[in-house]
């Protein structure tokens, strides 16, 4: 993606938004999806490009959500006009368009968070709160989409993170939100991540105490983890698979009563920081199988810089995942 990070802007503790979509009954339909949070307030509906921009002019919002498909003045045309009059404003759009070069136009264009239509129930929200926080978001998996894929039937997200603040603020909400879930939650972190995450988890009010004597907060060593599927360099499918089900099936059992299993963490990321993008892929991969097969909502992280290798590598990356997030 060509989506950079940027300073988030000051908001209202009451998030404005302008909606703009030309077919009336998705309109009502997104509106409802973004008045399920209680900070936001809709302060218009536009029907047309033209009349979004008149309007993003005239009401100033704090995000705009538009469609591409838009009459008269199409969404990439108006975000770029919309980006021009109100520069503070946070531009999302909601579009059927999976094309990779079409979301490349509209972060081009100025966008801040792409969802594709029909995973708006399942991602609006979610791309809604990262944008207000400061980041980008792409969701769906166009990646994946784009290939010829179905929608994935589990969550296997990726942030890129420009300070340790915005990676253990990502992982806080995940495990929160799993444990609240009544989820177990493996969590593949260095040393020095882990220690910081479970101050943030504290400082969130989040009893990750209770949660490891319940052995729903499970703590996997990624060196052990590593040398246990990787050969010759490269994560071995077959030993992958047998650490996986192991580890799975013995959070399972240790788990009392919960809901299912989560996993966040940087195993990869470690491997990419070490020169092996190719393997760190193939070990996304992996990861990923088992998220479809088990249905498993898996968070990784890759520092920012780890976008400054080729571009094709960052796409086959992000294409091993169903939505990305550069915070």
């Amino acid at each position: 993606m060509t989506a950079t990070s940027g300073a988030a802007p000051v908001l209202t503790s009451l998030h404005r938004v302008l909606v703009v979509e030309d077919y009336r009954p998705f309109r009502r339909i997104l509106c409802q999806l973004l008045r399920q949070r209680p900070d936001v307030l809709i302060v218009g509906e536009a029907a047309d490009g033209l009349d979004g921009i008149r309007q993003a002019e005239a009401l100033r919002p704090d995000v705009v959500v538009l469609d591409i498909g838009l009459p008269i003045l199409n969404g990439i045309e108006a975000a770029g006009q919309i980006r021009a009059r109100v520069p503070d404003a946070r531009l999302m759009f909601v579009t059927i368009e999976s094309s990779l070069d079409v979301v490349d136009q509209a972060f081009s264009s100025g966008a801040h968070g792409y969802v594709y239509k029909p995973r708006a129930h399942r991602d609006a929200l979610p791309v809604l709160d990262a944008i207000i926080r400061g980041g980008r978001f792409v969701s769906g998996g166009l990646e994946r989409i784009a290939q010829g894929d179905t929608l994935a039937s589990h969550r296997h997200d990726v942030v890129f993170y420009s300070s340790d603040a915005v990676l253990t603020g990502a992982f806080t909400r995940f495990i929160a939100g799993a444990l609240d879930e009544e989820k177990a939650v493996i969590v593949l972190l260095t040393d020095a991540h882990d220690e910081s995450l479970q101050r943030r988890l504290r400082a969130s009010h989040v009893d990750i105490d209770l949660a490891t004597r319940e052995k729903r907060y499970v703590p996997v060593s990624i060196n052990e983890l590593l040398a246990r599927v990787m050969v010759n360099g490269r994560p071995d499918p077959a030993k992958f698979e047998d650490a996986a089900q192991d580890l799975l099936g013995e959070v399972a059992r240790d788990a009392n009563r919960h809901a299912g299993i989560a996993a966040c963490g940087e195993c990869s990321s470690t491997v990419w920081a070490n020169g092996d993008v190719e393997a760190a892929i193939q070990l996304e991969h992996l990861w990923d199988e088992i998220g479809k097969s088990r249905q498993l909502d898996i968070l990784c992280a890759y520092p920012l810089a780890a976008r400054d290798v080729s571009v094709r590598s960052v796409r086959s990356l992000c294409a091993e995942h169903t939505a990305v997030e550069i915070n």
